[in-house]
């Protein structure tokens, strides 16, 4: 009987070793054939699991029958059907993430809306490769910078800032708001607001007052000479 029980054991164990073969096979990118790694694969009939090397190359236990799960990070979840145990190929579909539209219209930027691949039907982002311009997976954007562009846009901004400033200048230094402080009206009123506004580097000084400063420029005003009070005509050549 002892004999009896062991020598079904045995075939037992036959039968399973029979049965569970190696399964092998690669994981790609759909459509381009870049080999993924670290693709999770896992057979969900008898629960091993194994993870794609840095080709995609993979291989499980597995029988005619089973079922494989495949996981990959950006990639589209995939389940596939063992039908026999030849070599397989299995693609994974990207994900594709739906972000909102940024319109760009700056022209230092205005080529990576124009580059293309012809390798990959003129998409405009663009896959890593190899020394010898093999894909090697992953993505490049193409960005463009210039120390020029960044000198340029710092210009920019602090034009802008210098705008919002000489606003606030001209809300303090007109008639009706210098009234309040300076008893000059009608034409003294505007040589004074001509000659004595301040400049943005002035009104922007940590230590300018307006009312001290006010009182400094009317003081100076009124020691100016008749024909000295209005400003200089601007010539145009």
């Amino acid at each position: 009987m002892r004999c009896y029980i062991l020598a079904l054991f045995f075939c037992f164990l036959a039968t399973v070793a029979f049965g569970q073969k190696k399964l092998r096979g690669r994981v790609f990118e759909h459509q381009t054939r870049i080999g993924l790694s670290d693709v999770f694969i896992e057979n969900i009939t008898n629960k091993q699991s194994v993870f794609t090397d840095a080709k995609g190359r993979f291989n499980i236990n597995a029988k005619a029958g089973d079922i494989l799960t495949l996981k990959g990070f950006a990639y589209m979840h995939d389940t596939v059907l063992v039908t026999d145990l030849n070599e397989k190929e299995i693609f994974l579909t990207p994900k594709k993430n739906e972000l909102a539209q940024v319109n760009i219209t700056t022209t230092e930027t205005s080529n990576m809306n124009t580059y293309y691949d012809p390798l990959y039907h003129g998409q405009t982002v663009v896959y890593q490769r190899d020394k010898k311009g093999y894909p090697t997976g992953g993505i490049v954007v193409r960005m463009w910078y210039w120390k020029k562009d960044e000198r340029k846009k710092a210009k920019l901004q602090k034009q802008l800032k210098d705008f919002e400033t000489m606003d606030r200048i001209a809300a303090v230094f007109n008639a009706k708001s210098l009234s309040r402080y300076v008893p000059l009206e009608g034409q003294d009123m505007q040589n004074f607001i001509s000659l004595y506004t301040p400049s943005v580097k002035v009104y922007t000084k940590s230590n300018f007052e307006l009312i001290p400063y006010l009182n400094d420029c009317y003081k100076k005003y009124q020691d100016l000479p008749a024909d000295k009070r209005s400003p200089e005509p601007l010539v145009i050549n």
